[in-house]
């Protein structure tokens, strides 16, 4: 389900349609939908990195990959993603079928970020906003 689609759309704060996919901004999450067919690579994550350094100003956030679509991810730079992505405080992944789910086990060999998996996306909002408030939370003490 995409997320204008869903019950969540009325807690979206900011939304920006790139050449890539759409990402949807929330209080203390974002939530990116590639585009079908596209490969994610570092260099093509740029404009994503900048945004996110933008709207949440170094603070920690949340990430949800909802994957409407079948597409691919350059895992040979991964570790170079993590570099730019340290403030994650949770990260999800909504999957739709068995053949993302085999993608996400070869990914798995490459990630060195713990990854939750979902097939909700009101499940996945819920988990990472949560961990996300109390990640916060944990940093204010």
């Amino acid at each position: 389900m995409k997320v204008l689609e869903s019950p969540i759309a009325k807690h979206v704060e900011a939304t920006y349609c790139l050449e890539i996919g759409d990402f949807h901004f929330f209080e203390n999450y974002l939530i990116a939908e590639f585009k079908q067919g596209v490969c994610v690579s570092f260099n093509d994550l740029k404009e994503v990195y900048d945004l996110l350094l933008d709207y949440y100003k170094g603070d920690t956030y949340g990430f949800i990959s909802n994957r409407i679509n079948s597409y691919s991810i350059d895992v040979i730079d991964m570790n170079r993603h993590f570099e730019k992505l340290n403030q994650i405080s949770a990260y999800a992944i909504v999957t739709y079928n068995l053949n993302t789910k085999r993608v996400l086990a070869v990914e798995d060999y490459y990630f060195n970020l713990k990854r939750e998996r979902f097939t909700s996306l009101l499940e996945a909002s819920n988990w990472v906003a949560n961990k996300t408030a109390f990640k916060k939370l944990i940093n204010l003490t």
